[in-house]
């Protein structure tokens, strides 16, 4: 099931430890040319790859760091940065941006970053109406209902504060992104997606954005370092027959250690 997307998130953590974080762009700017910068010095990125899954459109950034977006956005489409010694950085375009220049700065990694997926992930059972606004901005097909990784974090002891970051996720169809005007099916909507660390469930993602951060409690990761990040699609809540997963799409997971 899926219904809408949007450049706005709301992320609501369990109870001994809930937050709630409302999604924003920190670094778009605006400039006369399409431009990818050095967020720390201002310098132009040579180099950067640009991609617009959707519309299976790629390009690299100039010496300058601008680029051409060669193609039209008629719905809101993701948009992701990748440039190597770089956070990866997505934002979630509009038909606005057919007129108006992007200018984005992105910021360098740190020793303690981990980039942990830079691929367009699509969750749950390629079942989804098209009454739903913009399910064709849909890039692949589903890979299941979950997506799990497993990585090794060095030094435990010494981290302070650990956030995983969601470049952009699209098609959540919650009651909460009918309410905000994202979905536009009135008769059913779907549980949150719902992210877990070490098997813990740490938040619930009920509206959709681009930025998002969610802390993860220290105390859930294991001495010896090894952390696993899963992330469950929601469901249709009015099903009772058979199980109707939500069709949801997201890039750009990182993880921030400081």
């Amino acid at each position: 099931m899926k219904y809408f997307l949007s450049l706005f998130i709301l992320i609501i953590g369990l109870p001994s430890f809930s937050k709630t974080i409302n999604g924003e762009i920190k670094k778009e700017t605006r400039s006369d040319i399409n431009r990818i910068y050095d967020l720390q010095n201002n310098t132009p990125i040579e180099g950067a790859l640009i991609k617009v899954p959707s519309k299976q459109f790629t390009t690299q950034t100039e010496s300058d760091g601008s680029f051409k977006l060669g193609t039209r956005i008629d719905a809101p489409t993701i948009m992701s940065v990748e440039k190597s010694g770089y956070k990866p950085f997505s934002l979630t375009l509009n038909s606005k941006y057919n007129n108006a220049p992007i200018s984005v700065g992105i910021e360098k990694t740190t020793p303690n970053d981990i980039i942990v997926e830079t691929d367009m992930i699509h969750l749950g059972d390629n079942s989804y109406s098209m009454n739903s606004a913009h399910a064709s901005q849909f890039s692949i097909s589903s890979t299941g209902a979950f997506y799990s990784k497993d990585f090794t974090l060095n030094n435990t002891k010494n981290i302070d504060n650990l956030l995983l970051v969601i470049g952009s996720i699209i098609g959540i169809d919650t009651i909460q992104s009918q309410h905000l005007g994202q979905s536009k099916v009135k008769t059913s909507y779907s549980s949150p997606p719902e992210i877990f660390c070490n098997g813990n469930k740490i938040a619930e993602i009920k509206i959709n954005g681009d930025n998002q951060k969610i802390n993860i409690p220290k105390g859930i990761i294991n001495e010896n370092g090894i952390v696993n990040i899963t992330i469950k699609t929601g469901r249709n809540i009015f099903k009772t027959s058979n199980i109707d997963y939500d069709d949801i799409e997201f890039t750009n997971l990182l993880l921030e250690i400081k």
